[in-house]
């Protein structure tokens, strides 16, 4: 008998542990998006390594393009719950329908600011005297960037489905590079390959790039200057701050108008831009300790850029690099989780 107790004291007391640790929800199906650079990638692993360990979720990632990403989230069916890495600049639209209006996805609390903008290698911005945007609008300068030897130089304003993309190309044709410049739009991996062989060769590549990002630490880059943001021009931003009816930083979305390219303007620096972690408000009812985990989640630029450092240039597994972070950050963990 008092063996019989025993069980059933211990069986009780791993039934109470394990509901207060998130296991009330061991289970759950939890799908987040796979997104195609390596930031998402890290957090992701991250996030999966926690939702495993201390919350028992099945895990899994899908992949999708980051518009296609908002609508599943908003849905509410599960096909996709999570959206690691959302840019707000780039994804403003999507904020503003599916966060603000229709209050379908949610935003975690603590987002981190993250910077862009135009990229060359340093050794080109040294021989050749280039420090701004200007500088490249120079027929002689613009073929120092020629990659697919036609005689205009090329660049490159980021990757198929990327919101940031056609910002970039916003950017390409209100600062007059296109005149000069074709805009070549690749995968994160290609573009990465060809800045390797412009490094091994000494040769051009103008790109858009982004911090934090382990690129930086291996390779020597120059970020072009451009002229200082003043605010933005759009309705969606009237009452705000930064809202500014004659300021640089007019972006329409392609959503909102076939136009968009000739109806948008940006003449500026792109201000540091709060990047979230997005989720599906059906959490809340489905699996509301993940839903709060997620709300708490609070990573720091310098964790990101280690994470990616550790998987792109140490060549680790991100789930290797994620497992090892978890277990050495156990307050940092508590924190998110609430333990």
């Amino acid at each position: 008998m008092q063996f019989g107790n025993r069980i059933r004291g211990l069986a009780l007391a791993a039934a109470l542990s394990f509901s207060h640790s998130g296991f009330a929800e061991a289970g759950t199906k939890v799908v987040l998006a796979d997104l195609t650079w390596d930031e998402p990638r890290v957090v992701n692993a991250v996030l999966k390594e926690i939702l495993t360990q201390k919350y028992g979720a099945d895990v899994e990632l899908i992949a999708a393009d980051q518009t296609a990403v908002f609508t599943a989230m908003a849905k509410g069916d599960g096909s996709v719950d999570v959206h690691p890495a959302v840019w707000s600049g780039a994804q403003q639209a999507n904020i503003d329908k599916f966060v603000t209006e229709e209050k379908k996805v949610r935003l975690n609390e603590k987002p981190y600011d993250a910077t862009d903008g135009f990229y060359i290698p340093t050794f080109m911005a040294q021989q050749y005297g280039i420090k701004s945007i200007d500088d490249l609008k120079k027929p002689e300068i613009a073929k120092l960037f020629d990659i697919n030897g036609d005689g205009r130089g090329d660049y490159w304003p980021g990757a198929p489905g990327w919101g940031v993309t056609n910002i970039y190309r916003v950017k390409g044709v209100s600062y007059g590079l296109e005149e000069l410049y074709d805009p070549v739009v690749a995968s994160d991996a290609l573009i990465k390959a060809q800045i390797a062989t412009a490094f091994q060769k000494k040769t051009g590549i103008l790109f858009y790039y982004w911090k934090p990002e382990a690129l930086h630490e291996a390779y020597d880059l120059t970020k072009l200057e451009e002229p200082p943001f003043n605010g933005y021009a759009m309705d969606s931003k009237k009452g705000e701050a930064d809202y500014n009816p004659d300021g640089c930083y007019k972006y329409v979305d392609p959503k909102e108008s076939p136009d968009w390219l000739s109806e948008s303007k940006i003449t500026c620096a792109t201000p540091a831009q709060p990047i979230y972690i997005a989720y599906s408000a059906s959490l809340e009812a489905r699996a509301p300790e993940i839903a709060k985990f997620l709300s708490k989640v609070a990573i720091e630029p310098e964790e990101v850029g280690a994470w990616i450092y550790a998987m792109s240039v140490d060549k680790k597994d991100p789930d290797v690099v994620a497992k090892e972070w978890v277990e050495a950050h156990p307050d940092r963990v508590k924190s998110w989780t609430g333990e």
